[in-house]
């Protein structure tokens, strides 16, 4: 083969065809004349002057084949994402108006003892000795679903607490639960809501908390602005429990706006569109709270950034209730449950813990102990080969001061020897 005949070769071997304009060859001749005549050609006129001359090799068509794929498939996310865009605004306008056809629940009625694993025990009965009923949700919306909280199946029950909590969910009065750290407030409302099968929306409160973040504003989005709807107003029509954590930790005018709500009335945004300017609550929305004081101050001085609040405000709540350290009994169950350990070892770290309280109590120590705690240096203890003291240590001990932490490692070794 000669040089001549080799170049040939090659050029008809690299898959272009060839513009019939200036010779050159192309994979697209659309694109080359755009790109090098378009003052004087265009690919309609090329057709007319050169009718059996192919404008796409086969390259080019499976480029284009791969564009238009391509182009199909971004219409047709576009359009699915309008479409879930516009459902989402009909179920939102629907629950606004205050039609209950958003979404289909079933409900049923079970056994207050039976739904929190309390068994027959005289507790779990009314005064009249018959099961306590609870309502749980059988069937919601896949939206809806994922917001009901695991099953924790080590939880222990505080009944008198939990009978609480039920009171205020079955008869819908906002409850509001405080004291000490770790005691298990926002932890009770959750597992109450796992058992029952209720959505649950829980909002962390700080000073810079503000009521955009509570009811809504609007956003840029795709470079144009939509009013985005907050976790209240969420909660409100689509029937969740909405917890509203660290309530104390907030501006009072910020807590404000829930005052409304805390009365059963509706929710009034007054920057948001004409239809989700009024929020209607659902039948199964429901307010709850929870903070380390009630709403005066600290009294302890361990949780600073807590604000007094407003009387006004915590008025509106129809169920207070302190959440106290459980009775030891209980504690013991708890912490063994939790930390999967025995009871020997669980009423020993009760009784370290019921120590440290005591002498808080009287100022002889700056810091208490929560049960939350108590399973964490447990977990420690337990991965240190059941070394009790350094996992107590680690766990609580060594965040407090030098004086403090001389009384704890004698508290320790009186308990642990």
């Amino acid at each position: 083969m000669t040089a001549a005949q080799a170049v040939q070769t090659d050029i008809e071997d690299d898959g272009r065809i060839v513009c019939h304009i200036d010779g050159a060859r192309v994979h697209s001749v659309k694109k080359y004349i755009r790109e090098n005549y378009a003052d004087t050609w265009t690919i309609e006129k090329y057709r007319e002057e050169y009718p059996d001359a192919p404008t796409l090799s086969e390259a080019g068509k499976k480029v284009l084949k791969r564009q238009k794929a391509q182009t199909a498939a971004k219409k047709e996310r576009e359009a699915a994402a309008q479409k879930e865009q516009e459902l989402k605004m009909h179920l939102v306008s629907s629950a606004a108006s205050g039609s209950r056809d958003v979404e289909t629940r079933t409900k049923d009625t079970q056994q207050f003892g039976k739904t929190f694993d309390l068994g027959n025990s005289k507790a779990a009965l009314n005064a009249r000795g018959n099961p306590i009923p609870v309502t749980v949700i059988n069937k919601m919306g896949p939206e809806s679903r994922i917001l009901v909280p695991d099953v924790d199946p080590n939880y222990v029950f505080n009944i008198e607490l939990t009978k609480s909590v039920l009171m205020g969910i079955e008869l819908n009065l906002p409850t509001y639960l405080w004291g000490y750290h770790g005691t298990g407030k926002t932890t009770c409302f959750e597992q109450f809501a796992a058992r029952t099968n209720r959505p649950f929306l829980r909002v962390q409160h700080t000073v810079n908390t503000e009521e955009a973040h509570i009811v809504g504003q609007y956003i840029v989005k795709d470079g144009s602005t939509e009013f985005q709807l907050g976790p209240l107003a969420e909660a409100m029509l689509f029937g969740y429990i909405y917890c509203a954590d660290e309530y104390d930790f907030a501006m009072p005018s910020v807590l404000s706006v829930y005052q409304p709500v805390l009365e059963g009335k509706p929710l009034v945004i007054k920057d948001a569109p004409p239809e989700l300017r009024v929020i209607r609550p659902h039948e199964d929305f429901r307010f709850v709270a929870t903070g380390n004081t009630n709403g005066g101050g600290d009294e302890t001085g361990l949780y600073q950034g807590t604000n007094i609040q407003n009387a006004a405000n915590y008025s509106r709540f129809a169920i207070v209730d302190e959440v106290k350290y459980m009775e030891k009994k209980l504690e013991i169950s708890v912490i063994a449950s939790q930390a999967k350990i025995d009871k020997e070892d669980a009423k020993k770290l009760v009784e370290f813990a019921t120590e440290v309280r005591e002498q808080f109590a009287k100022s002889a120590i700056s810091s208490t102990i929560s049960p939350r705690e108590l399973i964490r240096a447990a977990t420690i203890a337990i991965a240190r080969g059941s070394d009790w003291k350094k996992g107590l240590m680690l766990g609580f001990g060594n965040r407090l001061s030098r004086v403090d932490q001389e009384v704890i490692v004698n508290y320790l070794q009186r308990t642990f020897g």
